[in-house]
């Protein structure tokens, strides 16, 4: 059983394998949200799928969406980079 609630600016939960999984989100100058949570789920689910931990796939896919919110346009140009030192500098 898998199940994940978004909080916008405040990051998200995942429940995984009946462990709860918690990122309060990244700080951001928010320019566009569009492309937003499609990032976050598809960062998510590829990163699970991949064998990922949970904290670490709740972890990537918080800060991808994060990063898109940030830039302009809903496909913006982000790097596995960009992702790393997002989760690393909180």
């Amino acid at each position: 059983t898998a199940i994940c609630v978004t909080r916008g600016k405040d990051g998200a939960l995942l429940l995984w394998d009946k462990h709860l999984y918690e990122n309060e989100g990244y700080t951001i100058k928010v320019e566009d949200t569009v492309g937003a949570g499609d990032s976050f789920l598809g960062a998510l689910v590829t990163s699970l799928l991949n064998g990922k931990e949970p904290q670490a796939a709740l972890n990537f896919a918080c800060a991808t969406g994060a990063l898109v919110a940030g830039s302009a346009g809903g496909n913006p140009k982000i790097s596995i980079f960009d992702i790393e030192k997002l989760i690393n500098k909180n």
